[in-house]
Parts: C-alpha cells; sequence; structure tokens
C-alpha cells in the first residue's frame, strides 16, 4: 500500500485553504434554491447500516456552523438505540439533510428500491420508521409532500470496509444509484473512514492523490458503474470543539459539488 501519490489518477483538487474554507463556507450557508424547489435544497444520505450516514451529517451541521463548532445532533453508534430507523431531516441554512434506515436493513432488496423510489418522490413522512414503512400500501395514503421531494443523493460508503462488500450487495447498490439516476437526481458517493486507510496526517490536504484510495474508488467504479468524478470523502472524526481546517474543506468541498449539481440539475427540468 505505502503512502505513494500519483497525481495520474487524481480526480479531485479541493484547494486546501482557510480564505477559501471561510467564503465557502459562506456561499452555501447563503446559497439561494431554485424557485419550484420550497426554499429548500434536500439532500438525502442513503447507505448500508453503520457506514456513516448519521455522522456525515454531524459533520455537515458542523462545517457549516458559522464558527466550525462541532455538532452531534444525529444520534450515531452502532448499539440498537441509535441506529437510525425513522426518516429524519436536519437544516443548515436552505440545506435540508435526510437521515435514513440502513438500506441492508429494509427487509429485502425490492421492498428497498421501492422505498428508495417514494422517498425520491416526496411520498414518505418526516418521522416515519421506515423499518415498519409498508410501501405496497394505496398509493393515495402516501401522496406527494412537496417539501420532501429529493434533490441529490449521497451514497455513503465505509471505505475501509468496500473489499469485504460482497458481489450480490454491489449489486443492490448498484440498482439503487441507477434508480436515482433515473428520476434525474445527482447522486455522488462519499467515502468515509478513509483515516483506516493508513494515510498520514500530514498528507490529508493530498487525500485524492493517495494511491490505496485511488484504488478503493477505482474498484467502486467497476463494480457499480459510476464515474469516480462523483466519489468523495469526509472525515468525520474531529478533536475537541472544532472542526479542523482540513477535515473542513473535505466536507465543503463535496457540498459545494453537490449543491453546484443540484442547481443544474434542478433548473434543466423546469
Amino acid at each position: 500500500m505505502g503512502s505513494k501519490f500519483s497525481k495520474d489518477g487524481c480526480f479531485h483538487y479541493p484547494t486546501m485553504d482557510e480564505r477559501n474554507l471561510d467564503t465557502l463556507r459562506e456561499i452555501l450557508r447563503n446559497y439561494n434554491p431554485p424557485e419550484g424547489c420550497g426554499g429548500c435544497i434536500n439532500i438525502l444520505l442513503f447507505g448500508m447500516v453503520g457506514a456513516g450516514k448519521s455522522s456525515t451529517i454531524n459533520t455537515f451541521l458542523s462545517v457549516l456552523d458559522p464558527q466550525g463548532v462541532t455538532v452531534t445532533c444525529v444520534p450515531t453508534g452502532m448499539n440498537p438505540q441509535s441506529l437510525t430507523k425513522e426518516f429524519r431531516s436536519y437544516k443548515a441554512g436552505s440545506l435540508k439533510f435526510w437521515d435514513s434506515a440502513g438500506w441492508n436493513a429494509l427487509v429485502n432488496t425490492d421492498r428497498t428500491k421501492r422505498v428508495l423510489k417514494m422517498i425520491l418522490e416526496g411520498r414518505v413522512p418526516k418521522g416515519t420508521n421506515l423499518h415498519s414503512f409498508n410501501p405496497d400500501s394505496d398509493v393515495a395514503n402516501y401522496p406527494v409532500i412537496p417539501e420532501n421531494i429529493i434533490h441529490g443523493v449521497a451514497f455513503i460508503c465505509d471505505i475501509d470496509t468496500l473489499d469485504l462488500i460482497n458481489d450480490d450487495k454491489m449489486k443492490v447498490f448498484q440498482e439503487l444509484q441507477m434508480i436515482v439516476a433515473q428520476k434525474y437526481v445527482h447522486r455522488v458517493v462519499i467515502g468515509t473512514k478513509f483515516e483506516l486507510l493508513g494515510i498520514p496526517e500530514k498528507h490529508n490536504a493530498l487525500i485524492y492523490e493517495y494511491e490505496p484510495l485511488q484504488r478503493k474508488f477505482e474498484t467502486l467504479a467497476e463494480r457499480t458503474g459510476m464515474d469516480m468524478r462523483s466519489m468523495f470523502v469526509v472525515s468525520n472524526q474531529w478533536r475537541g470543539d472544532q472542526i479542523e481546517m482540513i477535515r473542513c474543506i473535505l466536507a465543503l468541498y463535496v457540498l459545494d459539488n453537490m449543491v453546484r449539481n443540484i442547481d443544474r440539475f434542478v433548473k434543466a427540468v423546469q
């Protein structure tokens, strides 16, 4: 694995500069969504159990805080009490992040697909227990809620254990991202726990040039058909009550990419 860097395979170049950090934070906090979005951009975080969906929302809320103060309002962890079951939302400015149950915990693949479609269409009420939600009920019982329509999806993936995902689950992952694409909803992959790849902390600013990470994303691209340029990383680890600059930039870089593309997608279908 080593610590060799290669610019040839690099697909992102986030600028690590404190001035850019403050500017980008302000741009995102003051973002004005296109007409028809209800004043908010809805971003769904979707992934397997324990991939880091809730932790990533905490990171996003923290980096959007004016002072970068760490926010821990979203329950996290692997114990049964903290595993996400309800469909919840958390707002920062005009960005609303939706937390969801792990897709591999929703009984079976067909049910998971139907639940995802209904979430994208805005037909799942906030607070719904997704483990007991019945997507086969009369559609009339689940009308579209305009303010819940999803504009972007971030598939959360544990980068460290990516190679352990079997072919059946990876096929489901591929099918789920295709459902999002067919709905003309912007989608990305956000890799968590990249710290476990052994990347030297002093090299975190060059994270996308790190060959072990490139190989992980190459594998994911081959197995899902997604473009590596739509794959990012976020660190959900921090020390104390302030998000470190590098970790803050990585998260803001993802959000900036998503918001720009969502804005373009929404305007294109209006």
